[in-house]
């Protein structure tokens, strides 16, 4: 990674304890309960070792597990988490993401990245960018990649169907990954175990917490959907 905008993902099951980190915004989340930190993050790096601390709350070392995976405007790594956050050990799993090139939100109208950590460090992750004026998710651009004993293995098509609720709000969701020379999917779903949602720089963000399950192994990791918020109209 070369320095670009990063967005940070732990997950430490056992404890139920997760977040998020960027610019602006530190969610965390115990159990179903979230919190937002009004302090920004402070990330330090020391060679492929990222430390983020958050006042004296949040103390994590991401350490990367395995190669990038290029989703176009954005790199992603899985990561090795360890430290503590109030005080409790964390020891998990998380994401490291780069925005290379901002979001043209003038010709978008949503921006989704998911994430689902498997055991035994596979993963999947992926970003999805759904044009303004498109009518749903048959017309978005989604890139991306699958990691398989430490190798990244290419994804032509990718399928994402959500059930959201009454407030727009996504709460479980069907994966399909088509893979060159491949007769069938490789299929996938996940439900929303924690989530919450706040505005940010013009945006409504619905930051959500997923339990998965890939090709019949159970993963955690998130999902993130971005909306561009509606300039109101003159009378």
């Amino acid at each position: 990674m070369t320095g670009g905008a990063l967005a940070l993902a732990f997950f430490d099951h056992s404890r139920e304890i997760y977040g998020t980190a960027r610019t602006g915004a530190t969610l965390l989340f115990r159990g179903r309960s979230a919190e937002v930190l009004a302090a920004a993050p402070e990330v330090s790096e020391e060679a492929e070792l990222r430390t983020v601390r958050v006042e004296d709350r949040v103390a994590l070392e991401f350490e990367p597990a395995q190669g990038e995976v290029d989703l176009g405007a954005v790199s992603a790594q899985v990561a090795r988490v360890t430290g503590e956050v109030d005080g409790v050990p964390i020891e998990g799993v998380g994401t490291l993401s780069e925005t290379r090139q901002a979001p043209a939100w003038e010709e978008l109208d949503a921006l989704r990245t998911i994430s689902a950590l498997i055991e035994d460090g596979d993963a999947m992750l992926a970003l999805a960018r759904r044009p303004r004026g498109a009518s749903g998710h048959g017309h978005e651009l989604v890139a991306a990649g699958l990691l398989h004993e430490g190798e990244t293995m290419a994804v032509e098509e990718t399928r994402i169907s959500t059930v959201y609720d009454s407030e727009g709000r996504q709460r479980s969701a069907g994966l399909e990954l088509w893979l060159p020379g491949e007769e069938f999917p490789r299929r996938g779903s996940g439900v929303a175990v924690a989530g919450s949602s706040l505005e940010l720089e013009g945006l409504y963000v619905h930051a959500a917490v997923f339990r998965w399950r890939l090709d019949g192994r159970e993963g955690i990791g998130a999902y993130e959907l971005m909306v561009r918020q509606e300039e109101p109209r003159a009378a």
